[in-house]
């Protein structure tokens, strides 16, 4: 009972707020209308009669009657839910749908539905009005604004003015109030669709308008008997809990006692006291009272008591919570509420660095409304050239209560290539009380730029008549020149800023240590050149540090050594010795005073030598053999050994006369005959050899 009860509450409520929508509904619907058995509603030309109703109140039995007519046209037979389009399914001008059948109360709810159609097309400047054919409702249509995407809009009717903004693609259903039955209006939902086709700025909105297929305005409900209810004396205890939730300041709870309806409407919320009212079906007031927190009320009028629980009130929202007990077998009508679901997407930042940050993305969902929200499915967005790092992109949550958040959700997105991407928008479903499905977008990052930084490369060259990694040079000045280029494929996101190169220079070199670059992009490449001075001799080796910024603004620094080596060392002097060989002419004397230098025997075999090596370049001789020139060589080393021979006898015999010179005499006399002779012998000897 309570699920049906559920549905034809929202039934009521989506039956009389106005609709705004991108699709042109299908049918224009009239409030439902509770019938009694025999009741009727005459609609325009036609009667629709509650006629009767099988023993277990599953079916009903339903005539319709034309105007003027005792003999209803068709009696269909319909269940709840089931529709009876009349007068023929291929060209209804209405339908006649039984909502709900309230076996205990012995009533229907009924609902009448007539297809939507295009009345026309119109096209009309800011300012302009249009009014319906005279043979419908006075209903005026104004352009009061007309912007590029959207037009506002005042729709005239009898009874009020509509105001309302629609966008383009969109429209707005405005509903026609045809009666009151017991203080409930009764209104033909949407009587007037209007959708915005294109609107421009200050100019022509072009729309279109719809209307029932059956547009009649006339409605009255005959009941088929009437009796006045007598009061009956309250006698029974409010022992059953029958309500125990939220209550807001101004919502009114219905629940039947005894078949008898009455009304509980909170008023009013304060730190201690609460005030109420009830009412009956008919919204007479019966009693107005305070409850105070943590106390109860029951009422002699009609059997209630009411409790407020202690520190339940909540006066940020006008709410609290109400315990409602009335007698065994009460039965109270669920509050159906609408949840408002706010959706809020936000990232850690909107410029990041390929391969060194992140992407956090932040989603936050609330529910900024008085009802609940069930089943909420949350899905985020993975842009292209993101891939998902950490967290699941997906959140499911059973229920979302009234005026509360989820926890902050969180995913990490890592880039994969440089450009500007687009974060769109978090997709959240959930299903509202009233059991329908809704979904909600969040708003759009449009834009995130993911830069890199290109690959950087450092050279250095010298100069000394051309430009080379390394000179040698006397010089006391040389010129040095560094090239700085950036490897990469889209100048636009990647690059560098603020670059400046810092030479390490030894104490031999004395000139400018900062050379500023600049910005540099990708495929991009810069030189700078300059003068440094030759303080003192040395191999110098030039180093240097690339300092810069990328493109977020972090500084970097990369090292490059041994890019330049000038040395300035003089030139070393090495000695060694080299043989010297004489020329044609000058190698006979060479010869010749060489083997006066040696010895014989030495000189003998270098001559042999020689004289193997020459005679072979001689020409033959024709005259015979010339002896004189030999034998006359001969003679003289012949003579040459013979004199040798005979100075080194006579040197050997001067050496012994000396040797018996030195001799001493003994004294007294003669030497001993003995020794005489034996020094005559050696001196004797010695001359032999």
């Amino acid at each position: 009972m309570r699920k049906v009860a559920i549905l034809i509450v929202g039934v009521l409520i989506l039956s009389v707020v106005p609709l705004v929508k991108s699709a042109v509904p299908s049918t224009a619907q009239v409030t439902l209308i509770e019938l009694g058995l025999g009741d009727s509603v005459i609609f325009g030309n036609y009667e629709i009669k509650f006629a009767d109703v099988n023993p277990s109140w599953t079916k009903v039995n339903i005539h319709i009657y034309e105007k003027g007519k005792t003999t209803p046209s068709v009696t269909p037979v319909l269940g709840v839910g089931e529709s009876y389009p009349f007068p023929t399914e291929n060209n209804p001008l209405f339908y006649v749908k039984i909502a709900w059948i309230k076996s205990d109360a012995k009533t229907i709810y009924l609902r009448i539905e007539s297809p939507l159609k295009k009345l026309e097309s119109k096209t009309l400047s800011e300012g302009e009005t249009y009014q319906l054919p005279p043979w419908l409702p006075e209903i005026k249509i104004k352009v009061v604004e007309a912007d590029d995407t959207s037009a506002k809009f005042e729709i005239i009717l009898p009874y009020e003015t509509i105001t309302q903004p629609i966008e383009e693609g969109n429209g707005y259903g405005v509903p026609y109030k045809l009666t009151e039955i017991s203080g409930k209006t009764i209104s033909y939902h949407p009587y007037l669709y209007i959708y915005l086709k294109s609107s421009t700025n200050n100019g022509d909105v072009n729309f279109d308008i719809y209307i029932p297929e059956y547009a009649t305005t006339s409605l009255q409900v005959k009941r088929a008997q009437v009796s006045e209810e007598t009061p009956q004396q309250v006698v029974a205890e409010p022992t059953e809990l029958i309500y125990n939730d939220i209550l807001y300041v101004g919502e009114i709870l219905t629940f039947s006692i005894n078949q008898t309806t009455y009304k509980l409407r909170l008023n009013s919320v304060g730190y201690y006291y609460s005030s109420f009212s009830v009412f009956d079906e008919n919204n007479t007031p019966i009693k107005t009272f305070t409850v105070k927190e943590d106390s109860g009320y029951q009422l002699s009028q009609v059997p209630i008591r009411v409790e407020i629980l202690p520190t339940i009130e909540d006066l940020d929202y006008n709410r609290t919570k109400v315990r409602l007990y009335a007698p065994e077998g009460s039965e109270v009508q669920p509050i159906v509420r609408e949840a408002n679901i706010k959706v809020e997407l936000s990232v850690s930042t909107t410029s990041i660095l390929l391969d060194g940050d992140e992407l956090i993305v932040f989603v936050n969902v609330e529910n900024q409304g008085r009802g609940k929200a069930f089943d909420v499915n949350v899905v985020a967005p993975i842009p292209s050239g993101f891939e998902l790092r950490s967290g699941i992109g997906t959140w499911s949550l059973k229920m979302l209560d009234a005026f509360t958040k989820m926890p902050v959700l969180v995913y990490t997105l890592k880039p994969t290539q440089v450009g500007s991407y687009k974060l769109d928008t978090v997709n959240v479903q959930y299903y509202n009380e009233a059991g329908e499905r809704k979904v909600v977008k969040s708003n759009t990052i449009n834009q995130i730029i993911v830069y890199g930084l290109p690959k950087l490369s450092l050279s250095g060259e010298a100069f000394n008549g051309t430009w080379s990694s390394y000179v040698h040079t006397q010089e006391k000045t040389v010129k040095l020149k560094f090239t700085v280029s950036a490897e990469g494929k889209d100048a636009k996101y990647e690059f560098i800023r603020n670059a400046t190169i810092k030479l390490l220079l030894p104490d031999s070199l004395d000139g400018e240590t900062e050379l500023f670059i600049g910005d540099l992009k990708a495929r991009e490449t810069k030189t700078l050149e300059s003068e440094y001075a030759i303080l003192k001799p040395d191999n110098a080796i030039i180093s240097a540090m690339l300092v810069y910024q990328d493109p977020l603004g972090k500084w970097h620094e990369e090292n490059f050594g041994n890019l330049v080596i000038v040395n300035s060392l003089p030139p070393a002097v090495e000695i060694k010795e080299v043989k010297v060989y004489p020329s044609p002419e000058e190698l006979p004397q060479y010869v010749n005073s060489t083997l006066a230098k040696l010895d014989n025997k030495t000189r003998e075999a270098l001559a042999e030598k020689l004289n193997n090596i020459t005679i072979s370049y001689l020409p033959p001789s024709e005259k015979g053999i010339n002896w004189w020139p030999i034998l006359t060589v001969l003679f003289l080393v012949a003579s040459a050994l013979l004199a040798y021979g005979y100075i080194d006898l006579k040197s050997k015999y001067e050496k012994a006369l000396k040797e018996l010179g030195r001799r001493k005499r003994r004294p007294g006399g003669l030497p001993k005959k003995e020794e005489t002779l034996k020094v005559e012998e050696k001196a004797v000897e010695e001359t032999q050899t």
